[in-house]
């Protein structure tokens, strides 16, 4: 799988969070995100896969735009293990994992 990230700008209010990041991720490549704490690390991860809609830019999968994929299409293609977990169930790990084959039913 590859991904791409065109110029993503993401603001809260008036706050721009992150502004124009670019990334180019080829099949097979391991990336490490760092930053301080509030540099924008995972508001760009949330829009990479969609919990937040970017103000600007692209986020291609496989070189198809985000934006023109189901959810249960993207879903099939990405998976994200937050975190945090504010969930009140009391999952067992394998439990988790077996979420991850919903949108495969």
């Amino acid at each position: 799988m590859e991904i791409q990230a065109q110029s993503i700008s993401f603001s809260a209010g008036e706050k721009r969070i992150i502004d124009s990041i670019s990334l180019d991720l080829k099949n097979n490549e391991f990336v490490g995100i760092i930053g301080p704490n509030g540099s924008g690390k995972s508001t760009f991860l949330k829009c990479l896969y969609r919990v937040l809609k970017p103000q600007s830019g692209t986020v291609l999968i496989d070189n198809k735009p985000l934006e023109k994929m189901s959810y249960k299409e993207s879903a099939r293609k990405t998976a994200v293990v937050a975190q945090q977990n504010n969930s009140a169930f009391d999952f067992k790990v394998l439990d988790m994992v077996l979420m991850g084959r919903a949108p495969f039913k």
